[in-house]
């Protein structure tokens, strides 16, 4: 059975708290930070939204952009990177819809 995901579904945190708090945190211990920790950290609690285009097929995006797409194939869920689904590549099989999203919106660019 499958689940319909309203359009409204959002995932995570606030993304600037999680920052400031490695930044404070780097500070209190004389750790110098690299660019690339804080963009990780950034991307970890990016929040997402998710919208049912058909019963199988879902699309997975951020407040300016589409990560790509979750697809249902028996009973797996495939998670499809990229913002046009003819293109978009497979990054993953995953035994539910959710962890597909995560997969997504925790996956490098």
């Amino acid at each position: 059975m499958i689940e319909q995901i309203d359009a409204t579904h959002t995932s995570s945190t606030s993304s600037t708290a999680g920052a400031r708090r490695i930044v404070e945190l780097a500070a209190a211990t004389g750790t110098t930070m690299s660019d690339q920790l804080l963009l990780d950290t950034l991307r970890r609690n990016a929040q997402v939204t998710t919208r049912a285009i058909r019963r199988d097929f879902t699309e997975v995006a951020t407040a300016s952009s589409v990560l790509g797409y979750v697809c249902r194939q028996r009973k797996q869920f495939i998670a499809l990177r990229g913002d046009d689904p003819a293109w978009a590549r497979e990054i993953g099989r995953y035994d539910s819809e959710s962890l597909a999203v995560e997969a997504l919106r925790m996956r490098r660019g």
